[in-house]
């Protein structure tokens, strides 16, 4: 492995006075070891670490330093995850990832590493929704992600939580971008005519949200066992924001297929997966009315439309950049069928 970074060798000496804190019941020497390089996403940078228990493996632990415009609050980060975690404690195949601190300075959140595949990698052994092994075990993280979402819609809002803001906010943002590179009128006339209905219907009742349950989020390990991950914007709001944000997601699953012009996933193996979501997340509570989640995954795909098209308007080819676009109004204009 490369020289440890100055970041790196910081955390380590922050954290190494707190592992007694963090594991009380440890009978050993406790220390730290860096595990591998940082490794930065979009919102967040993490910093991995082994702990060690008089020289032993015992825990893979994560710093989470939040980044970006979207960066999380880590206070809420780490009150969510602990709510998560007390909520989730009776079923052994359901869990989020345990949150062990919050730093304010510099800002971070402490956690133990959550192992598994993500769930968009199970599902591609699932092209054709087929009975072989690979496809049943896929079917059944996806109904177990459904049971997973309801537990947590089905939990009180806490008072620390914040309102989701207003669906509708930023539809004619999305929509003007659209606007400029070549949606057809008629598709932005049938997206307002689905989303229509958020504006005036009550909510399904408030409860806590995701905010970002997609395919990456969702870590799968053997036999049924899920944990779910980013947990972390604690607002409340229509649950069916956070269902329709997962169903939008399954069309998108192979990113580079939108370009290639191919979808890798039929329709039909879409909507079987859909329903095994959705069961699964009957099974724990009802589900919000149909035409709500409809809208819901409505403009989420709007927002990941107008997201495409933004990035590739950064090309400098321009005949590229046209033909990019156009796979990509046309990926979206089937996935909205």
């Amino acid at each position: 492995m490369s020289s440890p970074t100055p970041l790196q060798k910081a955390w380590l000496a922050r954290l190494r006075p707190e592992l007694p804190r963090y594991f009380p019941d440890a009978r050993g020497h406790l220390d730290l070891r860096i595990a591998g390089p940082p490794e930065l996403r979009t919102n967040s940078r993490l910093f991995p670490f082994t702990l060690l228990e008089d020289g032993l493996p015992r825990a893979e632990i994560l710093v989470k330093a939040p980044q970006g415009r979207k960066a999380a609050n880590v206070r809420l980060a780490f009150e969510a995850y602990r709510l998560l975690n007390r909520r989730l404690a009776d079923d052994p195949d359901l869990a989020a990832p345990e949150a062990l601190d919050a730093w304010e300075d510099p800002p971070a959140l402490i956690m133990i590493r959550a192992e598994g595949d993500p769930l968009y990698l199970r599902l591609r052994d699932c092209r054709n929704w087929a009975g072989e092994a690979g496809c049943q075990l896929a079917q059944n993280f996806v109904k177990q992600a459904g049971r997973w979402l309801a537990r947590l819609h089905d939990t009180r809002p806490p008072d620390w939580s914040r309102p989701a803001p207003a669906p509708l906010a930023r539809l004619d943002d999305w929509l003007n971008t659209l606007r400029a590179h070549g949606i057809d009128p008629l598709e932005e006339k049938r997206i307002r005519d689905r989303t229509r209905i958020l504006a005036d219907a009550p909510p399904s009742g408030a409860a806590p949200l995701h905010g970002d349950f997609t395919l990456r989020n969702v870590l799968c390990r053997l036999p049924q066992h899920i944990t779910v991950l980013d947990t972390e914007l604690a607002q409340h709001g229509d649950p069916a924001a956070d269902i329709g944000w997962f169903l939008a997601a399954l069309h998108a699953i192979d990113k580079w297929q939108i370009v290639g012009g191919e979808m890798v996933y039929t329709r039909a193996v879409i909507r079987q997966t859909e329903n095994a979501f959705l069961q699964g997340y009957e099974s724990v509570r009802p589900l919000p009315p149909k035409e709500i989640i409809r809208a819901y995954t409505t403009l989420r795909l709007t927002e990941r439309w107008a997201e495409f098209v933004e990035r590739e308007k950064q090309r400098d080819i321009a005949g590229l950049r046209t033909f990019v676009i156009r796979r990509i109004n046309q990926h979206f204009v089937r996935a909205m069928g």
